[in-house]
């Protein structure tokens, strides 16, 4: 993920890969609502009486987090630690929705221009310190002063007043509605103003050991084996069943993986192995949930030149590709297939009578020949190349099976991320690549992928009408209104096809039976975000 690091910060977490299901990061694998898109195992609800207090949770990471800092860059070790120490204003749930935290409510004014956080009373410190809109307002504005991680995606906050210690007003230089979402994503972290106002935010003593509002406290870091929390017994909010939980420093994903099977730790984020998932499948003593993201992978044509710049030759790929053939073999149907223009978490956006069309050969080789190709003697009629970096190998290899049937010989050029950054990322210098990664936290993201000029738009497509309606889709702060921009953005992008969207990412999580209230599960999915414990508790 360094080219996203490297070139936006709007885009940089990268999410479950490979053949562990979680843990390695890969840029093929850039981290709405779920609607009954993520699948979850039901154990006991919250407030379930059979929920037992008490005992140590232990979890193995494979990173070593190297600051707590929370919001001055990325540090994927740390932030499975950071979700538990910390808190947002608001914060994005197992369903990929935007839930409330420290905010209670929030609402944007009638010309999008302002949004009001309503926070909860009586919040603390883990150092008895009251927590008060200033601490919010000086988050925010260090954020953008310091150029935090996520100062990017908050460039469009002006100026934060704080009318009473238990309300905050943001300031936008226009409307736009996105920006919840990414308030709510990644590197925006309510940090303490009476520990580091006046300090060097990189050198503060805080950044080692962190004091939040969250539901643990930080206790330890032992340097290569492990980290500490304990329950904070004065949380505002839902209180923690677990006593502790440690963080078992295990970079190895083999060992930890072996670990957890020994019973050693109690869970692995570092991920199962996809060969041996079966092997838990009706096994009573484990659960699996089935996770999904707005994290698709699709081709990319160079809309400007070559072959693919002509939309009939694009209609032939839609037409001739497999995309059951990619879900079942190449991913092992861990995941969706693609079959719309959007992230399907995006349900209350989702135009359902624009798809994907269904595999149909003869009208793949009747389009190219309308494209003026003749087939030779083999019923080739061209040869191409497809560009990519690592993390595709599986997938091209059907996608070669697939285009020979229709008429296309396909060759891969599989690159190194150097040597593609200059071919493709920067040069420009192809017919045909291959994309994947995250489209969120807010719907607004598609805009990254497929407005002109923006970063990730590396096929060069511009339709002034997706420009439009790509500038209305931020004004609106209420679904209903954004919902029928969006539908039209997806119509457009069915005509035009500058991609063709193959895949949605997922992952198969598997948690021991006695391990209740995972992140995942029924009793936490709308509540608590990727990697907060506030609802484990252990049956045993």
């Amino acid at each position: 993920m360094k080219k996203l690091r490297k070139i936006s910060l709007l885009l940089a977490i990268a999410l479950i890969l490979g053949v562990f299901i979680i843990g390695c990061t890969n840029k093929a694998d850039e981290v709405g609502n779920n609607d009954g898109v993520d699948e979850v195992v039901k154990t006991g609800e919250a407030g379930d009486d059979r929920a037992k207090e008490g005992g140590t949770f232990v979890v193995s990471m494979g990173r070593e987090p190297q600051t707590y800092n929370p919001n001055a860059y990325n540090d994927d070790g740390a932030y499975i630690v950071i979700q538990n120490i910390f808190n947002k204003l608001v914060k994005i749930n197992g369903y990929d929705e935007i839930v409330p935290d420290l905010a209670k409510e929030w609402e944007f004014s009638e010309d999008g221009t302002e949004i009001t956080f309503y926070l909860h009373e009586n919040v603390k410190w883990h150092d008895g310190e009251d927590f008060s809109s200033e601490d919010v307002k000086w988050t925010f504005e260090q954020i953008l002063k310091e150029k935090g991680f996520a100062s990017g995606s908050l460039s469009d906050i002006e100026g934060i007043i704080c009318p009473d210690e238990n309300t905050v007003v943001m300031k936008l230089s226009s409307p736009n509605s996105g920006i919840l979402g990414y308030i709510a994503w990644f590197g925006t972290y309510i940090m303490p103003k009476h520990i580091y106002e006046g300090t060097d935010w990189l050198e503060n003593p805080a950044n080692h050991k962190p004091i939040g509002t969250g539901p643990f406290k930080f206790v330890e870091h032992k340097s290569g084996e492990s980290v500490t929390i304990v329950r904070n017994d004065d949380y505002w909010g839902d209180k923690p069943y677990l006593d502790k939980v440690v963080f078992r420093i295990i970079p190895e994903q083999s060992t930890a993986y072996q670990a957890w099977l020994n019973g050693e730790i109690d869970h692995t984020l570092n991920g199962v192995p996809a060969t041996e998932l079966s092997r838990f499948e009706n096994d009573d003593n484990y659960l699996i949930y089935d996770k999904l993201w707005p994290n698709r992978g699709y081709i990319l044509f160079n809309m400007k030149e070559g072959k693919f710049s002509d939309l009939k030759v694009r209609q032939a790929v839609a037409y001739g590709i497999d995309r059951d053939e990619i879900f079942t073999k190449a991913l092992k149907g861990i995941g969706l297939k693609a079959e719309y223009f959007i992230s399907p978490l995006y349900e209350w956006a989702l135009n359902k009578d624009v798809k994907l069309p269904e595999r149909d050969i003869e009208k793949a080789r009747a389009l190219l020949e309308e494209a003026g190709y003749t087939a030779d003697e083999n019923g080739i009629y061209f040869t191409t190349t497809i560009d990519t970096y690592p993390g595709f190998d599986d997938i091209v290899e059907v996608l070669q099976s697939n285009f020979r049937e229709f008429g296309i010989d396909l060759q891969h050029n599989a690159m190194d991320d150097p040597t593609y950054d200059e071919k493709v990322w920067f040069g420009r210098d192809f017919e045909i690549t291959m994309l994947g990664g995250y489209q969120g936290p807010d719907i607004s993201a598609i805009g990254n992928r497929f407005g002109a000029g923006s970063v990730m738009n590396l096929g060069d497509y511009n339709n002034p009408r997706v420009e439009e309606l790509l500038k209305e889709g931020v004004i609106f702060s209420a679904k209903e209104d954004r919902a029928v921009v969006y539908k039209e953005i997806q119509e457009l992008l069915a005509e035009d096809l500058p991609a063709i969207f193959l895949y949605e990412k997922g992952a198969k999580i598997v948690v021991n039976s006695y391990v209740k209230g995972y992140p995942a599960s029924a009793e936490a999915v709308e509540k608590a975000s990727e990697s907060e414990f506030t609802y484990v508790w252990l049956d045993k």
